[in-house]
Parts: structure tokens; sequence; C-alpha cells
């Protein structure tokens, strides 16, 4: 089974070995630069998004076009009485989730009075509630630990949730909610049995001449008496990708003696965390809780169960050998020394009490003791929504961006995205969103998982200098950020997001164009692959391999370092960056 790794852009030293091989199968095409696309703060554009009940997408383009110097508080007020509308459905409705983005909105544009007496924790107990009427106990559970103070909440109904959720297995959140300590572990025995093999049937596929099967392994563990378990969407990816046309058929296999079956079916699944939720109807012979603990210890020790190479009820140890790891396209991952194989894809990471701290997801081909794992402060957040159905949309703003000794400077805003509508440009520095401070871009990244789409977010960014405030309603994030990027904008743009440096054309027209480097990020594809200041080059082919998503651009070089000399150059870069959100 395939093992995916997202390589980050400013790793030129891994890329170049693998993304320079992926070229040469690649479609290429003469360089072609593509509309330019600017966000239109004009009032035909906020008409439009007022006539269309667009509301919450508005405001930013209005409150922009007030610090512009342009009156147009009737347009405010009248998006303002949309969203006041919304907010009676979706308390009519029961819709937590909704309330949610619009009593956060209120919140962003200092209207708290609007929501009443409603509080944040008093909608994230709705869907405790709405978790647990639909015998949920997984969804619920992770609610609880991701997103509510248990200690502001009422004893009795603490006790009462506590009850409900032991008796469904989840006995460390029970523990938690009557501030008892964590029950040992039951043995490694159950913890076994709570585990399964994900089997993805794709038929048979041609190699050579001849047929062979074309089987996709992986692991999953239960989270829900219900038969709710979670696993690795790259394991189940042919299940529910629109673009997949072969034949697939999922199911699980408990061990080798019983040789037993049972069809499984894919909830829902993420992309960009690699997660997916799958529901079987078979006895559940053990739920996994998760860890209230963020972050493990450094060298702490660790289990992993799972199906290396098909192998069922595998059990393997080591420790967690770094944090923050930057392998998936957003947040950060633990890196451990465990064990890890083909099949291990899935699998819970558990701590010594035998509670969840991560999920497996990837080791690196060749590198024995380097592996990685989701950890599980992203999936306890992302699990409620997994557990609604279908794709998860994850929020962002739509920019990409480069960790500057602690400062967050913006280096490529998306055509027509959140943060081209809240006015943001390349150079800007963002100091605060919703009044928090992040060091670095993987914390932002980590907030955003938290925060719905639509969602009005406030943001203090510096440019030349001065301070400027304002709005943005979060959007959904596409699965491949820069692949859309590059249908919108024209491409000496996403130069800078893709490989590190900004340009200035200096000659030519049509195919032939001529560009002088005019900034170089420290630690890019461009700043490893030797490009200085001054250096200017024709671009001569950009070239798409579309199956790896990975960018290739040749170009005819006129280094600084080498006196002028002309010289062909080729890099790479994958278009998954994780500097985007």
């Amino acid at each position: 089974m395939k093992q995916r790794v997202t390589v980050k852009s400013c790793f030129p030293a891994i890329a170049v070995l693998i993304l320079l091989v992926l070229i040469s199968c690649s479609t290429s095409s003469d360089i072609k630069s593509g509309p330019e696309i600017f966000s239109d703060f004009s009032l035909e554009r906020i008409d439009h998004l007022l006539e269309t009940g667009d509301n919450l997408r508005v405001l930013p383009l209005i409150l922009g076009r007030e610090r512009d110097g342009f009156e147009s508080r009737e347009k405010y007020n009248q998006a303002l009485e949309g969203l006041k509308a919304e907010w009676k459905a979706a308390r009519s409705d029961g819709d937590w989730r909704k309330s949610l983005v619009y009593l956060r909105s209120f919140d962003t544009l200092g209207l708290e009075n609007l929501s009443g007496d409603i509080s944040e924790a008093d909608l994230f107990l709705e869907g405790v509630n709405e978790y647990l009427e639909k015998n949920q106990t997984g969804a619920a559970a992770a609610l609880i630990q991701s997103e509510i103070d248990i200690d502001k909440v009422d004893p009795a109904l603490k006790k009462e949730l506590a009850e409900k959720l032991k008796e469904a297995g989840h006995r460390s959140v029970a523990a938690e909610l009557l501030g008892e300590e964590t029950p040992q572990t039951p043995g490694l025995g159950p913890l076994v049995d709570g585990t399964v093999t994900v089997w993805v049937n794709r038929g048979i596929r041609l190699v050579g001449n001849v047929g062979v099967p074309d089987r996709g392994i992986g692991s999953g563990f239960f989270i829900d008496s219900q038969g709710y378990l979670l696993t690795n969407y790259h394991v189940i990816e042919s299940e529910v990708d629109p673009s997949y046309q072969g034949y697939s058929r999922l199911f699980v296999k408990i061990d080798d003696d019983s040789g037993e079956r049972f069809p499984a079916k894919v909830i829902g699944w993420d992309r960009n965390l690699d997660l997916a939720l799958l529901k079987t109807e078979m006895d559940v012979p053990y739920v996994f809780s998760f860890s209230a603990e963020d972050t493990p210890a450094l060298g702490a020790k660790v289990n992993a169960i799972g199906s290396p190479g098909g192998l069922t009820r595998t059990l393997t140890s080591g420790t967690v050998s770094a944090y923050a790891r930057s392998i998936q396209p957003m947040a950060g991952s633990l890196q451990i020394d465990v064990p890890i194989n083909p099949g291990n894809s899935g699998g819970p990471l558990l701590n010594e009490d035998g509670e969840v701290i991560g999920v497996v997801f990837a080791g690196v081909p060749n590198y024995e003791g380097i592996n990685f794992a989701i950890p599980g402060p992203y999936v306890k957040e992302i699990t409620p929504s997994l557990y609604d159905g279908g794709q998860v949309d994850l929020s962002w703003l739509g920019l990409s961006a480069w960790d500057a000794a602690g400062r967050i400077e913006v280096t490529y805003i998306v055509p027509d995205s959140p943060a081209a509508d809240a006015g943001l440009r390349p150079g800007d520095v963002i100091k605060t969103i919703d009044g928090y401070r992040f060091p670095s871009i993987r914390g932002v990244q980590e907030y955003l998982i938290s925060r719905a789409p639509a969602t009005l977010t406030s943001l203090v960014w510096e440019r030349d200098g001065e301070s400027i405030k304002g709005i943005a309603a979060l959007g959904v994030r596409p699965e491949i950020p820069l692949k859309a990027a590059l249908t919108r904008d024209a491409r000496e743009h996403l130069l800078t997001p893709l490989f590190g440096f900004t340009v200035e054309r200096i000659s030519g027209s049509g195919l032939n164009q001529n560009y002088r480097v005019t900034s170089v990020l420290p630690g890019s594809v461009a700043d490893e692959s030797g490009f200085t200041v001054g250096d200017s080059f024709s671009l001569r082919k950009w070239i798409h391999n579309e199956e790896f998503d990975v960018v290739a651009i040749q170009l005819v070089l006129k280094s600084r370092k080498a006196g002028f000399l002309e010289s062909a150059v080729q890099i790479a870069s994958y278009l998954d960056v994780n500097t985007v959100f």
C-alpha cells in the first residue's frame, strides 16, 4: 500500500531527488501569463452579494471600502439585518454549528449583544447532546475534549454526561468529567482487539501483461461502540475520490484466524489531515479513548497497533522523537521511532495508559526509525465533523506566508480569496488574528482548524510601518490550494509561494519573458538552489505533473555568482506546500 508523504517545499535537497524524477513523465507547456485577478471592492460586487444573501462575505468588502474612505453604512446595516435573520433561523432550527458561526461573527463585529445570553460553551454542549441522542458517542467525547472547559460545566450535567460516556466505553473522558484519575489500561489484549485491518479491493491491475490483485491495506481502530472507526484518508481514497473510475470495495478484518470480513462504508473524510471515519455493522470489542494530554513528552514511550504487510494485530513500541515536523500540508506531525511499515497507516498511537495520542500515517522509505503520526489534538478537533458526513470543509484565509524571525510575512494572496477581500497584500506582516498573536504559520493553521468556513475573523497587519485592521470571512480550503490558484493568476506570481523568490519583468513580450530576481526567501527552494537578488533569467517552460501535483520550471539563468554566464536550470516543488493558510 502506498504511504503518502508530503515533502515541504523549503526542503529542496529532498525535493530535487524526488521531483525531478517525476517530471520526466509530465506534460509541459511554454510559460504563459494568466489573467491578473484582484479583489473588487466596487459597489456592483457588494450589491450582487447583498442580492444573493451572502451577508457574511459582503461585510469585509463593505468595511474595506469604509477603511478606504467611502461611506457604506446603509449597505452595512442591510447586511447586518440579514445576519440577524440568519441567526434567528439557525437557533430556531437548533443548528448549533451555524449558530456558532454567527455567534463568533457577531463577536468579531463587536456586537456580542445580538446573540443574547448564549455562549460558545452552550452551543458546544448542544452539539454534545445532539451526538449523544444519535448514539454517536465518539463525536460527543471528542467534542468535550477538544472544545469544552470541563471545570465550567454544571456538576450535575458533568455527572450525567460521564455516566453515558462510561457506559459507551469512553472511560478516560468519563474520568475527566468526574475529576478522577485516568483509569488503568485494561491490558494489551483488549487494545489489540479494538483494532482492525482495513482492506480496499480494487480488482485486478495489469503489470506488463500480467494481471495482479490491486489491494490497499491499512489499519483502523474503534472510537465508538456503534461501529465507527478511524483510519487514514489515503487508505480509502479510491472509495471517495471522484476522479477514480475503477472498481473499489471496502471491508475490515479482525484477525487472520477467523478470516471474517465485514463490509464497511466511509462516513467522512479529510485529505489535508489524512483522516477518515468508517462504519461497520459488527460487535465492537473495545472502544479507544483519546488522551487529555495535548503533547506527549519528548522521549515518552509509545505503542502502535496495526497490520504491517497485512499481519493483523501487530504491536510495536518506541519513543516520541520530535514535534511539529512539516510533513503534512498543514499543521505539524509527531515524529516517532516506532517501527512502521505499509499497512500500519491509520492505526492508533498509544501512550503508556493505552490512550490514543495520535494516528499513524507515514514513514520515510529507506530511512528506518523515521515515522510520523497525526497528533491527537488535531484528530479530536476534526472527529465531530467526520461524523457529520462527507468531505470535511476546513477553513482558510487564502494566502501563503513565510516565517521570518517570529514574523509571519505574507508572500502571496490567492485571487478572490478571503485575504484578498480583507485587503491584505504581499509584504504585509500579520500581527494578530482574532486578537491572538501567532509566532509561526503552523500556529495559524492549528487555529483555523477550529474555525468553520464563513466565520468572520478579525485581522491586524502591518504595512510600511502602519498598523491596519480588517476582517475576513473564512473560506473553504481547496484540497490543493495552489492548484486552484493556477487557474486564477499569472504564473509569475506563483514563483514566490512555490519556489521562494520574487521577480520583476524587465523585457520581452508574449512567450519570451525576461525577469530579474528582486528577493529570495531564506531556506526556500530558490535559496538552496543558489538564486540571489539581481540574477536575471528567461523562463522557458512551466511543467505541471498532474499525477503527483508537482510543478517544475525550466529557465536560462544569468547568475551574479557565475559572472552572469548563462546556464540552463530546472527546479521543482510540490503544489501542496505547507506555507498556505
